[in-house]
C-alpha cells in the first residue's frame, strides 16, 4: 500500500460518526466493568499503540484520547501532515483504528469468551436522595438525608462515563463548543474555566450560586442558567459574543452587568427580583425580556 492509498484509508476511516460508534462501544464497555474486554481490544491495537487496563479499569482515558470525537480535527490534521511529509512509518501509527471497524461485532465477540464479573456494581441512584448500593440482589440506603453534589468537571465525567473517577485530562474541554449539564446536581462551576471555546452551554435545574468560572468563556453565544441558585452575574459581563441567556428562577436583583454586552438578543428574567427601571434598559437597547 502506498503513502497515498493509506492517507486515504485513514481519512476514510477517521470521521466523527466512525469515532462515535467506536467510543460509544467503549463507554459502555466501561460502564458496565467489562474491564477483561477492554484488555482485549488493547491487545488487538496493541501492535501500534500500547493501553494497559487495570482490575479497577484504570486507564481507559487512554481509548478516549484515541477515538473521541472531539479529537476528530487533530487527528485529520496531524495525519495530513504525515501524508504531506510521505511519513508512512508515522501514518501507520493510526491504523489502529482500522482493526476496530466492526467493534460492535468484536466486542460481542470477546465478551462470550471472557469471565462475567461478578463484582458488586455501585452507581449513583438519582431517583431518591442519598446514595444506594446495588449489590445484584439486595439494596441499601447510605445517608438517606444527604444529597451528593458535583463540580462541573465531575459533572461532565458523570454524563460521559457515569462515574467520576474515570481519568479525563481537562484539555479535552477545549475541544468541546456543547455542553448540556442540566439537572446534574452542579454546586460548584470549577473545571468550567478549560472550556474555552464553548458556544452553548446548559446548566439549568443545579444548585450554583458561583459564576466566576465562566468569565473567560468570552465564545459563548447561548447559555442557560435557569433553575440555580445564582444572586451576582457580574462574571457575565464578559461574555462579549453572548446572544441568548437564561436566568429565570434565580435569586438576581442586579442586571447591569449586561448592559454592555453587544451582540445579546434574548434575556429569560422570570423568576427574579430586578427592577422594572433594569429590564427597561434592556428593552430600549432592543433587546427581547421575558420578566
Amino acid at each position: 500500500m502506498t503513502t497515498k492509498e493509506l492517507h486515504q484509508k485513514l481519512l476514510d476511516s477517521y470521521t466523527t460518526t466512525n469515532l462515535n460508534s467506536i467510543s460509544l462501544v467503549l463507554i459502555n464497555l466501561y460502564k458496565n466493568q467489562q474491564y477483561a474486554t477492554l484488555r482485549k481490544i488493547a491487545e488487538i491495537i496493541s501492535d501500534t499503540t500500547k493501553i494497559e487496563i487495570g482490575d479497577d479499569g484504570k486507564g481507559f482515558s487512554t481509548f478516549m484520547m484515541l477515538y473521541h470525537p472531539d479529537k476528530f480535527a487533530c487527528h485529520i490534521n496531524e495525519i495530513n501532515k504525515l501524508a504531506a511529509h510521505d511519513n508512512y512509518d508515522g501514518l501507520l501509527e493510526y491504523t489502529h483504528i482500522l482493526k476496530l471497524s466492526r467493534i460492535e461485532e468484536i466486542a460481542t465477540s470477546i465478551a462470550d469468551f471472557v469471565d462475567v464479573d461478578y463484582t458488586p456494581v455501585y452507581e449513583w441512584d438519582y431517583s431518591a436522595e442519598g446514595v444506594t448500593i446495588i449489590d445484584g440482589t439486595k439494596q441499601s440506603k447510605r445517608n438517606p438525608s444527604a444529597k451528593v453534589f458535583f463540580n462541573f468537571y465531575d459533572g461532565i465525567k458523570i454524563r460521559m462515563f457515569g462515574n467520576i473517577e474515570t481519568e479525563y485530562p481537562s484539555y479535552y474541554l477545549e475541544d468541546i463548543d456543547d455542553f448540556e449539564l442540566s439537572s446534574s446536581n452542579i454546586n460548584d462551576l470549577e473545571g468550567a474555566e478549560f472550556c474555552i471555546h464553548a458556544k452553548t452551554m446548559d446548566l439549568s435545574d443545579n444548585y450554583i450560586s458561583d459564576l466566576t468560572p465562566l468569565f473567560g468563556l468570552s465564545l459563548l453565544e447561548e447559555l442557560n442558567l435557569a433553575y440555580n441558585k445564582i444572586e451576582c452575574i457580574d462574571a457575565l459581563n464578559n461574555l462579549e459574543n453572548l446572544e441568548c441567556l437564561d436566568l429565570s428562577n434565580n435569586k438576581i436583583e442586579d442586571i447591569s452587568p449586561l448592559f454592555d454586552l453587544e451582540w445579546l438578543d434574548y434575556v429569560d428574567l422570570r423568576g427574579n427580583n430586578v427592577s422594572k427601571q433594569q429590564v427597561e434598559k434592556l428593552k430600549q437597547q432592543g433587546i427581547t425580556v421575558d420578566a
